[in-house]
């Protein structure tokens, strides 16, 4: 809901050094809420033409063609954060009540996200990003007994086959290896062979911690896509009131160097997006947070 809130703290600003950097501060301003409502503000601003005639010639003024835009709000969503390619020529996008402004774009948004066009952008990217399990056969004691004795009995083969090819040397310091890898053999051919019984939990632990980790890998999947889109609607909007509730708009401002600064040292480490909700201003965060509650309401 922020996304909604900040597009208005430049809506009053008339001078042209401030339109001019207003694209590089509508940029900085939008990687705030992840993809749902960056989707939503984009989406808002690119293509929703009000009654009260608050957008005019939208695609002209952005400078890219309506695909384009349609693109860069197809990629916000699924990436999450603001694509915005070729929009080289923001201007006054935005004019009038700030806060009327604002509840357009929230209920364009409310609209927006009971698309099938979004639901079924949801879903891909939900399909996409589940865990694909990579079985792989538990091997027997059996076949861990059979796999090592062939093994060291291949080493001990190819090792004499070029006994002839090295010095006598050489030679004669492979032959405590040689008598390893043979006692090894005798050693795994036992039925109570204690380093086949070894391999052989290993390979099951293996095989459980596989699968616990497929497990995890699949709940924090459930967790971050669930299977009702609304959900993840409600997780963006309470993530959006948890914050703002703790936003002191009251704060006060120093000039350093330049740059605006808050007086209270403990301010100046908040989150980026807790900024950016105190810039946009109490006059338009109060009745977002209002609408962001009552929208959670009607999706329970």
């Amino acid at each position: 809901m922020v996304l909604f809130c900040n597009a208005f703290i430049f809506t009053s600003v008339k001078k042209p050094a401030m339109q001019q950097k207003m694209l590089k501060l509508i940029i900085l301003q939008l990687r705030i809420a992840g993809g749902l409502l960056i989707l939503a503000l984009i989406t808002a601003i690119l293509m929703s033409f009000t009654s009260r005639k608050i957008f005019v010639d939208v695609w002209q003024q952005l400078g890219i063609s309506k695909e384009r835009g349609a693109k860069n709000i197809d990629e916000s969503f699924l990436n999450g954060y603001f694509h915005y390619y070729g929009a080289e020529k923001v201007k006054n996008l935005l004019a009038g009540d700030r806060v009327a402004i604002a509840k357009d774009l929230m209920a364009y948004a409310k609209q927006q996200v009971n698309t099938e066009s979004f639901k079924k952008q949801y879903e891909l990217e939900r399909k996409n990003a589940k865990p694909v399990e990579y079985l792989q056969k538990l091997k027997t004691k059996e076949e861990i007994r059979q796999e090592k004795i062939e093994e060291a009995e291949k080493t001990i083969r190819e090792t004499e086959a070029n006994y002839k090819k090295m010095t006598p040397e050489i030679v004669k310091a492979l032959q405590p290896t040689i008598e390893i890898l043979k006692k090894n053999i005798k050693d795994y051919k036992d039925p109570n062979s204690k380093m086949i019984e070894l391999m052989y939990q290993s390979e099951k632990m293996g095989a459980e911690s596989r699968a616990k980790s497929f497990e995890e890998s699949v709940k924090n999947w459930e967790r971050e896509y669930p299977a009702d889109y609304r959900e993840l609607v409600k997780r963006r909007l309470q993530k959006f009131i948890d914050l703002a509730k703790t936003v002191d708009f009251n704060a006060q401002l120093k000039v350093v160097s330049g740059k605006k600064k808050f007086v209270k040292p403990d301010y100046e480490y908040k989150p980026y997006d807790w900024k950016q909700i105190f810039r946009a201003g109490k006059e338009v965060i109060e009745p977002s947070i209002d609408f962001a509650e009552q929208w959670i309401k009607e999706l329970n």
